[in-house]
C-alpha cells in the first residue's frame, strides 16, 4: 500500500530496528558523540524509496532478499557512504542483486538513499528504457 514516513532517531538501537526494513542485518555505531539520524521512506505498490541522514560513523551488514534488487546511491559527494569497501561518487549508483550481502559503512556524517524493487520490475523497466535485453546484476556493480 502506498505511503510515506519520516522518522528522527536519537537512539542507535531504534535506528537499527528501522533499518531492518532496508535489509540491514546488523548495525554498529563506531563514532563518538550524540547519536542522530533521520530516515524517510516512500512506499509505492512494488517500489520503496529511502533517504537517510546520519551524524556518526558506523558499519552495518546489508542482505538483499530473494527476488529483490537494491539500488544504492549517495546524496552528496562530501557525505558518501562505502558499500562493499567502495565509496560511491555523486554520479554513481551501486546495484545489489538478490542474495547478496555487503557491508555498508560511514566515516562520519553521511547521506544516502536506496531504491528497492522486485527483479521482474527492474528487468521490465530496464528493457523499456534501453530498448535492449536487461539483466538483473548477479554481483555488486
Amino acid at each position: 500500500m502506498p505511503g510515506s514516513v519520516t522518522s528522527v532517531f536519537s537512539e542507535a538501537e531504534d535506528f537499527a530496528a528501522a533499518l531492518r526494513e532496508e535489509g540491514f542485518l546488523s548495525l554498529l555505531v563506531t563514532g563518538n558523540g550524540e547519536f542522530r539520524a533521520r530516515l524517510t521512506r516512500v512506499s509505492l505498490h512494488s517500489l520503496r524509496l529511502s533517504a537517510a541522514e546520519e551524524h556518526l560513523s558506523r558499519t552495518g551488514l546489508v542482505d538483499v532478499p530473494a527476488g529483490m534488487t537494491l539500488v544504492a546511491l549517495t546524496r552528496g559527494p562530501a557525505f558518501a557512504p562505502f558499500w562493499g569497501g567502495v565509496r560511491l561518487g555523486a554520479d554513481e549508483v551501486m546495484t545489489l542483486g538478490a542474495g547478496q550481502r555487503v557491508h555498508m559503512r560511514t566515516d562520519g556524517p553521511c547521506r544516502w538513499g536506496s531504491i528497492w524493487l522486485p527483479n521482474g520490475d527492474l528487468v521490465r523497466y530496464g528493457n523499456a528504457l534501453t530498448g535492449a535485453a536487461f539483466a538483473v546484476p548477479s554481483a555488486a556493480r
